[in-house]
Formats: structure tokens, sequence, C-alpha cells
């Protein structure tokens, strides 16, 4: 039960967006109730990498705007939310074989020094292959050159960070409903359960379930997500494992691949596959194992892991744009509802800049003078959870 008719704005999903764009919103003064159809941050963002980083792989395909963007944001979380996002040591091997070569990879790092500027975190540095198998004797030497290593950023429970940014938005007066399910999106409003209150502006913030919820709304819109689903797996520390992460380049396809310390464990992922299905049913498939597996296996010869070694898996569907390769995330209105705004893309790394775009278009809608957002400054409690 609501305890208002009406308000400002109601946000459909509680993942990382949405609990931002609830923080950003309450905080300056707007009345706000967030509907979740699950739990808290438990849909796309608990099934992320658990990476805060600039995107070194985006210089590739030129998008220099959002690698500045999710390296200033970066940088913005170390300072905000320290409970939550800590620096992580990253290390590139470079191989003969490899597709992305000394010259490549060095400058890749220079410029993400460059676009990052400022930064409180240390610069890269290249290493010769003896330095190289120094420090990570566990890589498999055969054609080694050397490595790069650098440092972005960790977030171990990105669930913690959602669900701080809720109880900050409740801080500040928002409600939020849980195992809630939107059965209807009007001109004046939503509908839920037997409930229904009138909304000022409505977020569409579902991540891959966005397309599912602009049914329940009475406009013709094109398909908005192209989703891709990316799956994990988790293993004990093995022989050979890395200190820190590493960020290797799939022998059988070139696809990046991490190996995370994680939680006192191993986090391993990620695969990248178009996926047209419930997202709701979003599994990780043997093939996935098997690759994930292999390609651990090649970089790290010591490690032998098997199908027994794996502690746990997880799959999640990026809500990537349809038909785009970018990464980027944009904010779609809906002319025939004009109330209505569908939240396309964006990750864990960008959420609070997205969050304060969106809050600014809500006052443009609304008609009103928007006070100054203050969640680039104001520090980001931890939640207290065990």
């Amino acid at each position: 039960m609501v305890r208002a008719s009406r308000y400002d704005v109601v946000i459909i999903g509680a993942g990382i967006n949405g609990a931002g764009i609830a923080r950003d919103a309450a905080m300056r003064g707007l009345t706000v109730l967030v509907i979740e159809k699950g739990e808290i941050g438990a849909g796309t963002t608990s099934a992320s990498t658990r990476l805060i980083h600039g995107g070194l792989r985006y210089l590739e395909h030129f998008e220099f705007g959002l690698v500045y963007e999710s390296l200033r944001e970066r940088e913005t979380l170390l300072r905000i939310a320290p409970d939550f996002v800590r620096p992580l040591a990253m290390a590139i091997p470079i191989y003969r074989r490899s597709r992305r070569g000394w010259l490549t990879i060095r400058a890749g790092m220079i410029l993400y020094d460059l676009l990052s500027w400022g930064k409180s975190l240390p610069g890269h540095r290249m290493l010769s292959r003896a330095e190289t198998l120094e420090r990570w004797p566990g890589l498999n030497p055969e054609g080694l050159v050397g490595s790069a290593l650098y440092y972005d950023a960790q977030v171990e429970f990105p669930e913690r960070l959602v669900l701080a940014n809720v109880q900050s938005a409740r801080e500040f007066g928002a409600e939020v409903l849980t195992h809630t399910r939107v059965t209807k999106i009007t001109a004046s409003g939503v509908e839920f359960g037997e409930e229904s209150v009138e909304a000022g502006v409505v977020i569409n913030a579902a991540g891959p379930w966005i397309d599912l919820v602009l049914e329940h709304a009475p406009i013709k819109s094109p398909k908005l997500i192209g989703g891709t689903k990316g799956s994990h797996i988790v293993v004990a520390p093995f022989e050979g494992a890395p200190v820190n992460a590493i960020y290797l380049e799939a022998r059988s396809d070139g696809r990046p691949i991490f190996i995370i310390p994680w939680n006192q464990l191993y986090l391993i992922g990620t695969t990248d596959v178009r996926f047209e299905g419930d997202p709701d049913e979003v599994r990780c498939e043997d093939w996935e194992i098997d690759y994930l597996l292999s390609e651990t296996n090649l970089a790290l010869p010591g490690a032998h892991l098997t199908r027994d070694s794996i502690l746990q898996t997880y799959s999640g569907v990026r809500p990537l744009p349809n038909h785009s390769s970018t990464r980027r995330h944009f904010i779609r209105e809906h002319p025939q509802l004009p109330n209505l705004l569908s939240i396309v893309g964006g990750k864990l790394t960008t959420y609070r800049s997205l969050s304060e775009e969106c809050v600014d278009l809500i006052f443009r809608k609304l008609g009103r003078d928007s006070p100054a957002c203050r969640t680039a400054t104001e520090y980001l409690a931890t939640d207290n959870t065990d």
C-alpha cells in the first residue's frame, strides 16, 4: 500500500539505473515511487562482471566521449562510494599471436591515462616478458612478449551499491515497492495489483525487460532492446591464479575475458552472445562453461580447471540498444505518451551520470526549475549489511 495517490515520478525497475534515478530525484525534492517486480538489484546488475571501468576496449571504436565519461564517473564513485568501489590492478598479457600487439596496447594505455587526467589511480606500466612472468608466473609463457599493468576499479557486490542508493532515496522520502508488477501505464500514471497512482513522469528503467514493460502502455514502440547474454563462472583459488585481475584476449575468438579475484574466489567471464528470449530464463549454457574453462586453462596452464572446479555460474542480459553496437545509453521519449521515458542501455560505471541526465529531463517534463544535482559530491553510505 502506497502513502500517496500522486507522485512526481514513478520508476519501474530497481536495478542500478532505477536506484540511481530514485536517489537523485528524491534528493532534488521530487516525490518518488519505485516499483520492482523482484528483489532490489537482483536482475542485470547482479549478473555483471562487477567492474567499474573506463571501457578500455571502446577506444578501438573511437568512442572517446564514452571512455572519458566512464573514467570521470569511475573517479567519482571511488570518491563518494569507497565502501563499495575499490581500485583493482589489471594486467593485459601480450603475445606474438595477439590481435593487439605491444605498440597498440601501449598506445591504448597512453590514451586511457590521458582521458583520465587528474585521476587518483596510478598510471599504466609496460612490463617486459621477464617482468611479466616474475609477477604472474602462472601465465602461459609460449609466445609471451610482455604485458601492460593498469588500474580500474571493482564493485565486489553491486547489489549493495544498488541498495545503498535505494536507502538514500528512502531517506529523502522515496517509497519503494518490491515483488510488484506494473500492469498498466496510462497518460495519468500506472496501475499495479489492485492499486493505481498518478504520476507526472513514468520512468521505464527495467533493463532488458523494457520492451515487456512497454506492452502495458497504449503506444506502438519499435523494439528498443537488442540484448546480449553474458555468463560467468566462479571457482576457488587454483594453481597459478593471479594476485590481481587478468584481461585476456581469447585465443578462439579474440574476445576479452577477465579472470578476477573476487570474494576470496575467482570470477571468470564473460561471454557475449545475442539473446532474444525471456530475461528471467537466461542461463549459463554448457558451451559457455566449456569456452571459459578452455580459455582459462590455455592462459594459465597450471590451473587444470574442470567442471568439478565450478562453484557457481550466473548469467544476465545486457540491455543494449537494438540494432546498435554502441555501449552508450540513451533516454527514449515516447511521443504517444509524453509522460513516459525509457532508459535504454547504461552500465554500472555511468549509472550516476545517467541518473543526473534523466532527472534533469524529468524537471523539464514537469515544467519546473531543477535544483543542482548533488550526487557527485554527497557521500554514499554503507548499507550496513553483512
